[in-house]
Protein backbone atom coordinates (compact mmCIF):
# COMPACT_ATOMS: atom_id res chain seq x y z
CA UNK A 1 0.00 0.00 0.00
CA UNK A 2 1.39 3.36 -0.98
CA UNK A 3 1.88 6.00 1.73
CA UNK A 4 -0.50 8.93 1.79
CA UNK A 5 0.14 12.50 2.82
CA UNK A 6 -1.38 13.32 6.21
CA UNK A 7 -4.56 15.38 6.12
CA UNK A 8 -3.99 19.17 6.28
CA UNK A 9 -5.42 19.44 9.81
CA UNK A 10 -3.04 16.80 11.09
CA UNK A 11 -0.16 18.41 9.21
CA UNK A 12 -0.81 21.72 10.97
CA UNK A 13 -0.78 19.96 14.34
CA UNK A 14 2.49 18.23 13.52
CA UNK A 15 4.19 21.38 12.32
CA UNK A 16 3.11 23.22 15.44
CA UNK A 17 4.38 20.38 17.63
CA UNK A 18 7.71 20.33 15.81
CA UNK A 19 8.26 23.99 16.65
CA UNK A 20 8.91 23.04 20.27
CA UNK A 21 11.46 20.32 19.55
CA UNK A 22 14.82 21.17 21.16
CA UNK A 23 17.57 22.33 18.82
CA UNK A 24 20.02 23.96 21.20
CA UNK A 25 20.53 24.85 24.81
CA UNK A 26 20.27 28.63 24.46
CA UNK A 27 17.78 30.75 22.54
CA UNK A 28 18.80 32.84 19.53
CA UNK A 29 20.68 36.07 20.14
CA UNK A 30 19.89 38.10 17.03
CA UNK A 31 22.07 40.96 15.79
CA UNK A 32 21.71 43.55 12.98
CA UNK A 33 21.84 42.22 9.42
CA UNK A 34 24.87 42.96 7.24
CA UNK A 35 24.74 46.18 5.28
CA UNK A 36 23.31 45.84 1.78
CA UNK A 37 21.95 42.81 0.00
CA UNK A 38 23.71 39.50 0.63
CA UNK A 39 25.00 38.02 -2.65
CA UNK A 40 23.81 34.61 -3.77
CA UNK A 41 26.17 31.76 -2.85
CA UNK A 42 28.90 31.12 -5.40
CA UNK A 43 31.29 28.18 -5.18
CA UNK A 44 34.12 26.82 -7.29
CA UNK A 45 35.77 23.45 -7.80
CA UNK A 46 38.24 22.82 -5.00
CA UNK A 47 36.43 24.85 -2.34
CA UNK A 48 36.42 22.84 0.87
CA UNK A 49 34.84 22.82 4.32
CA UNK A 50 35.75 20.46 7.18
CA UNK A 51 33.22 19.64 9.90
CA UNK A 52 33.04 17.70 13.12
CA UNK A 53 29.92 15.57 13.49
CA UNK A 54 28.54 15.38 17.03
CA UNK A 55 25.89 13.19 18.66
CA UNK A 56 23.97 15.78 20.69
CA UNK A 57 22.33 13.10 22.85
CA UNK A 58 25.66 12.32 24.54
CA UNK A 59 28.20 14.80 23.16
CA UNK A 60 30.21 12.11 21.36
CA UNK A 61 32.18 13.10 18.26
CA UNK A 62 31.00 10.72 15.55
CA UNK A 63 33.29 11.75 12.69
CA UNK A 64 35.27 14.49 11.00
CA UNK A 65 33.96 15.04 7.47
CA UNK A 66 35.47 17.06 4.62
CA UNK A 67 33.06 18.50 2.05
CA UNK A 68 34.75 19.50 -1.23
CA UNK A 69 33.30 20.88 -4.44
CA UNK A 70 34.18 18.48 -7.27
CA UNK A 71 31.74 19.63 -9.97
CA UNK A 72 29.76 22.80 -10.63
CA UNK A 73 27.97 22.01 -13.92
CA UNK A 74 25.48 20.75 -15.02
CA UNK A 75 24.88 20.06 -11.33
CA UNK A 76 26.83 21.12 -8.27
CA UNK A 77 28.43 18.09 -6.62
CA UNK A 78 30.13 18.11 -3.21
CA UNK A 79 32.07 15.02 -2.14
CA UNK A 80 32.05 13.94 1.51
CA UNK A 81 35.06 12.11 2.97
CA UNK A 82 35.67 11.09 6.57
CA UNK A 83 39.05 11.54 8.25
CA UNK A 84 39.72 7.80 7.88
CA UNK A 85 39.24 8.05 4.10
CA UNK A 86 35.77 6.50 3.99
CA UNK A 87 33.59 8.11 1.31
CA UNK A 88 30.00 9.04 1.94
CA UNK A 89 27.38 9.70 -0.71
CA UNK A 90 27.86 13.03 -2.49
CA UNK A 91 25.72 16.09 -1.95
CA UNK A 92 24.07 17.05 -5.25
CA UNK A 93 22.46 20.44 -5.99
CA UNK A 94 21.01 22.15 -9.03
CA UNK A 95 22.75 25.29 -7.72
CA UNK A 96 23.96 26.49 -4.32
CA UNK A 97 22.18 25.53 -2.05
CA UNK A 98 19.13 23.85 -3.57
CA UNK A 99 19.52 20.18 -2.79
CA UNK A 100 18.66 17.29 -5.11
CA UNK A 101 20.44 14.46 -3.27
CA UNK A 102 20.71 14.82 0.50
CA UNK A 103 23.13 12.47 2.35
CA UNK A 104 23.18 14.13 5.79
CA UNK A 105 20.22 12.29 7.33
CA UNK A 106 19.91 8.67 8.42
CA UNK A 107 19.93 7.65 4.74
CA UNK A 108 20.46 9.47 1.44
CA UNK A 109 17.33 11.00 -0.07
CA UNK A 110 16.79 11.92 -3.74
CA UNK A 111 14.19 14.65 -4.26
CA UNK A 112 11.90 14.87 -7.28
CA UNK A 113 12.85 18.54 -7.60
CA UNK A 114 15.33 20.78 -5.77
CA UNK A 115 14.63 21.71 -2.17
CA UNK A 116 16.06 25.02 -0.90
CA UNK A 117 18.30 24.89 2.16
CA UNK A 118 19.01 28.64 2.01
CA UNK A 119 16.22 31.10 1.13
CA UNK A 120 16.22 33.50 -1.79
CA UNK A 121 16.87 36.29 -1.00
CA UNK A 122 19.27 35.58 1.85
CA UNK A 123 17.55 37.77 4.39
CA UNK A 124 15.75 37.64 7.69
CA UNK A 125 12.08 36.71 7.22
CA UNK A 126 12.61 34.99 3.88
CA UNK A 127 11.35 31.45 3.41
CA UNK A 128 8.47 29.41 2.08
CA UNK A 129 6.65 26.08 2.01
CA UNK A 130 7.82 23.21 -0.20
CA UNK A 131 5.91 20.02 -1.08
CA UNK A 132 7.91 17.39 -2.97
CA UNK A 133 8.33 13.68 -3.31
CA UNK A 134 11.56 11.88 -2.55
CA UNK A 135 13.06 8.48 -3.08
CA UNK A 136 15.56 6.65 -0.94
CA UNK A 137 18.78 5.03 -2.10
CA UNK A 138 17.40 2.00 -0.24
CA UNK A 139 14.85 1.73 -3.02
CA UNK A 140 11.13 2.42 -3.57
CA UNK A 141 9.35 2.50 -6.92
CA UNK A 142 7.24 5.52 -5.96
CA UNK A 143 7.94 8.84 -4.21
CA UNK A 144 7.41 9.40 -0.51
CA UNK A 145 5.98 12.60 0.97
CA UNK A 146 8.25 15.49 2.07
CA UNK A 147 6.52 18.72 3.17
CA UNK A 148 8.59 21.46 4.78
CA UNK A 149 8.39 25.01 6.04
CA UNK A 150 11.58 27.08 5.80
CA UNK A 151 12.08 30.39 7.62
CA UNK A 152 15.15 32.59 8.07
CA UNK A 153 14.76 33.78 11.66
CA UNK A 154 17.54 36.35 11.83
CA UNK A 155 21.27 36.99 12.01
CA UNK A 156 23.51 35.74 14.81
CA UNK A 157 27.16 36.07 15.73
CA UNK A 158 28.01 32.39 15.90
CA UNK A 159 31.26 30.96 17.24
CA UNK A 160 32.34 27.53 16.00
CA UNK A 161 35.80 25.88 16.04
CA UNK A 162 36.67 27.62 12.74
CA UNK A 163 36.07 31.05 14.31
CA UNK A 164 33.26 33.58 14.64
CA UNK A 165 30.84 34.22 11.78
CA UNK A 166 27.88 36.46 11.10
CA UNK A 167 25.37 33.79 10.14
CA UNK A 168 21.72 33.67 9.11
CA UNK A 169 19.74 31.27 11.28
CA UNK A 170 17.50 29.18 8.99
CA UNK A 171 14.90 26.84 10.50
CA UNK A 172 13.20 24.00 8.63
CA UNK A 173 10.22 22.03 9.95
CA UNK A 174 9.43 18.88 7.97
CA UNK A 175 6.49 16.47 7.95
CA UNK A 176 7.36 13.40 5.91
CA UNK A 177 6.77 9.72 5.31
CA UNK A 178 9.76 7.65 6.41
CA UNK A 179 10.92 4.70 4.36
CA UNK A 180 10.34 2.54 7.46
CA UNK A 181 6.55 2.29 7.23
CA UNK A 182 6.28 1.30 10.90
CA UNK A 183 6.97 4.97 11.63
CA UNK A 184 4.02 7.32 11.57
CA UNK A 185 3.68 11.08 12.10
CA UNK A 186 7.36 11.66 11.39
CA UNK A 187 8.38 15.24 12.14
CA UNK A 188 11.88 16.63 11.79
CA UNK A 189 13.32 19.99 12.76
CA UNK A 190 16.55 21.28 11.31
CA UNK A 191 18.51 24.49 11.81
CA UNK A 192 21.29 25.76 9.55
CA UNK A 193 23.50 28.76 10.19
CA UNK A 194 24.53 30.11 6.78
CA UNK A 195 27.58 32.41 6.75
CA UNK A 196 28.13 34.47 3.57
CA UNK A 197 31.83 34.68 4.43
CA UNK A 198 32.15 30.90 4.03
CA UNK A 199 29.47 30.55 1.28
CA UNK A 200 27.95 27.69 3.25
CA UNK A 201 26.56 26.73 6.62
CA UNK A 202 29.05 26.87 9.46
CA UNK A 203 26.75 24.88 11.73
CA UNK A 204 23.89 22.53 10.99
CA UNK A 205 21.70 20.49 13.33
CA UNK A 206 18.67 18.22 13.07
CA UNK A 207 16.47 16.02 15.22
CA UNK A 208 12.93 14.76 15.20
CA UNK A 209 10.23 12.45 16.50
CA UNK A 210 7.96 9.73 15.17
CA UNK A 211 5.26 7.37 16.41
CA UNK A 212 5.06 3.59 16.29
CA UNK A 213 1.47 2.54 17.13
CA UNK A 214 1.01 -0.29 19.58
CA UNK A 215 -2.38 -1.65 20.59
CA UNK A 216 -4.46 0.97 22.39
CA UNK A 217 -1.60 3.45 22.70
CA UNK A 218 1.06 5.03 20.54
CA UNK A 219 4.68 5.28 21.54
CA UNK A 220 6.78 8.33 20.64
CA UNK A 221 10.40 7.81 19.64
CA UNK A 222 13.21 10.29 19.11
CA UNK A 223 15.29 10.39 15.95
CA UNK A 224 19.00 11.00 15.89
CA UNK A 225 20.11 14.42 17.15
CA UNK A 226 23.18 15.43 15.18
CA UNK A 227 25.18 18.64 14.85
CA UNK A 228 27.92 19.59 12.37
CA UNK A 229 30.31 22.42 13.25
CA UNK A 230 32.86 23.94 10.91
CA UNK A 231 36.47 23.18 11.88
CA UNK A 232 38.13 25.03 8.99
CA UNK A 233 37.47 25.97 5.39
CA UNK A 234 39.40 26.79 2.24
CA UNK A 235 38.30 28.86 -0.74
CA UNK A 236 39.11 27.52 -4.19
Amino acid sequence: MKPRALRPARRRVLLAAAAVLPVGCAGPQFVPAPAGAVPAPSVRIGQRWRYEEINCHNGERLAVVTAEVTQVSPQLRVSLTEANGRRRDDEVYDRPWRVVEEPWYDYTQIFDRPVPLVPEPIASGAGGFTMVGYRSVLGRDYPLVWNERLLARGWENLRVPAGQFLALRIERIVQFVHIDFRREESVRKETLWYAPQANRWVQREWNGEYVIPGGDFKQIFREDWVRWQLLDWRPA
